[in-house]
């Protein structure tokens, strides 16, 4: 009776899920650090773009304390006189931006990469989830698509800094408004960069760390992808 040995082909550091092999290696690692980016970013952007502090006017004269006037891509800061049995509240809110205030083409284009930016950004977490959720299936943890995708995001949010070139910036209705109003207090004719401003820098630069960070995690999986009969048994 002819004697049979089994012999089985190994390579360092392999890890089987299901009909593949994979290294696990540096690019699991890449993979979880470019969520936590994407995660960050999506967060910021959501903070920068939809709240009323992405640029700020701060009065220069008029007043020991200075006053600032914060507006944003779709809503400006308002402030409510609320009087009850308890006294008088000042309310701070965001509100929609009244009919007479002129959209110029510079700030059109700031809310339509600030919507692309977040289908983008919410599409990639989306996508992400099912990617994490079939990865045990398919074998595979990174893909081709996900670094355009977020450099796509990455530049559509910085982007939304047109705002700085816009009417709201140069030729604020609101602001000269409340001047005629109040005469003794002086706004700038400029605005400077808000709170709100920083944060989609800040989302910005988080996203194109996803992007770069993807494009390498994708680049080490497809380098040591091993497929499965490189460990199957071989009978001699």
């Amino acid at each position: 009776q002819p004697k049979t040995t089994t012999t089985t082909q190994s390579h360092p550091t392999i890890k089987k899920t299901g009909n593949c092999t994979m290294a696990a290696s540096t690019f699991v690692k890449l993979n979880v650090l470019q969520s936590v980016f994407v995660i960050t970013a999506f967060i910021l952007m959501w903070m920068a773009d939809l709240r009323c502090n992405f640029i700020q006017f701060t009065s220069t004269s008029g007043t020991s304390d200075p006053i600032t006037l914060n507006f944003g891509i779709w809503y400006y800061q308002f402030w409510s006189v609320v009087k009850s049995v308890d006294g008088t509240f000042l309310l701070e809110s965001c509100h929609r931006y009244p009919d007479y205030v002129t959209f110029d083409g510079s700030w059109k284009a700031a809310r339509t990469f600030c919507a692309l930016t977040f289908f983008f950004s919410l599409f990639a977490l989306i996508a992400a989830l099912f990617v994490a959720c079939s990865a045990s299936q398919s074998g595979k943890v990174t893909y081709t698509w996900e670094a355009p995708v977020y450099l796509l995001a990455a530049l559509f949010q910085g982007l939304t800094l047109l705002l700085l070139s816009s009417n709201a910036c140069k030729d604020n209705a609101l602001v000269g408004e409340l001047d005629a109003i109040i005469s003794h207090v002086t706004f700038p004719d400029t605005c400077s960069l808000g709170p709100g401003g920083k944060l989609s820098i800040s989302s910005m630069a988080f996203f194109f760390a996803a992007s770069v960070t993807s494009f390498f995690a994708h680049k080490l999986e497809e380098a040591e992808w091993v497929p499965a009969s490189m460990t199957a048994p071989l009978n001699v």
